[in-house]
C-alpha cells in the first residue's frame, strides 16, 4: 500500500511538474550538437560538426522565440590534407507547437527564421600545399527552417531532438546546410506567475 501511494504521489508530481513548462514569459537555455550534411565518420571527406548554445522565450505555451550562437565545422579533402570550413552564425527563429501534449511528455515544433555570420575556409589562409584557395572567406546570411522534437524528463529539463536546414547567401562552398543534432533545454524559471 506505501508504495502505491508513493507511485501515485511521483505521478502526481510530474504531471504538476509538466505543467509548469511552456508558460508564457519562461525561459530556457540549451546546449545542443551534432552532425553536418548527412553522417560521415571522422577522417573522412565531408565529415562535419556543429554545436550550439541558445535562449529561449515563450511568448504562448504553443510558441517561442530562440536565439542561437551556433558553430558549423566541416572538413574537405584536398590531396592527402583538410581543408577546414567554418561558420560563426548568430541566429533568430520563431517555432510553434505542431503536435504532441506536455502532459504525454513529448511536442513536436517548426520554426523558421534568419542566420548570418562568417565563413572561414582554411582559417581565412589563401594556399594549402603551395596551392591557391579561389574559395574566400565570407559575411554569409539567409533563412532557415526547422523542426523540433521536444520530449520532457523532469519539469526543468528537457531533451530536444532537431533537423534545421540553412540556406546562406554567399557562401563560397555551398550555401545549403544540413543539421541533424541533440541537445538538452534547462528551464530557468519555474514560477507560475507569469507576465
Amino acid at each position: 500500500m506505501n508504495k502505491l501511494l508513493f507511485f501515485g504521489l511521483f505521478a502526481l508530481s510530474l504531471s504538476a511538474a509538466h505543467a509548469q513548462i511552456h508558460q508564457a514569459g519562461q525561459t530556457t537555455i540549451e546546449l545542443s550538437g551534432g552532425l553536418l550534411d548527412g553522417f560521415k565518420l571522422p577522417g573522412q571527406d565531408n565529415f562535419g560538426t556543429f554545436g550550439s548554445l541558445s535562449y529561449s522565450r515563450y511568448r504562448t505555451l504553443n510558441s517561442y522565440w530562440k536565439g542561437t550562437v551556433h558553430l558549423n565545422h566541416k572538413l574537405y579533402a584536398y590531396d592527402r590534407k583538410f581543408v577546414p570550413v567554418s561558420q560563426w552564425l548568430g541566429e533568430a527563429t520563431y517555432f510553434t507547437r505542431v503536435m504532441g501534449l506536455i502532459n504525454r511528455s513529448w511536442v513536436i515544433n517548426v520554426g523558421g527564421g534568419v542566420a548570418g555570420g562568417y565563413e572561414s575556409i582554411n582559417q581565412d589562409r589563401r594556399e594549402i600545399q603551395g596551392a591557391t584557395i579561389m574559395n574566400r572567406s565570407e559575411w554569409v546570411v539567409g533563412p532557415t527552417l526547422a523542426i523540433e522534437g521536444e520530449y520532457i524528463l523532469t519539469g526543468r529539463t528537457i531533451l530536444i531532438a532537431r533537423v534545421q536546414e540553412y540556406y546562406l547567401f554567399r557562401s563560397n562552398i555551398t550555401p545549403t546546410r544540413f543539421n541533424l543534432g541533440i541537445g538538452v533545454k534547462f528551464i530557468l524559471d519555474t514560477d507560475s506567475e507569469y507576465k
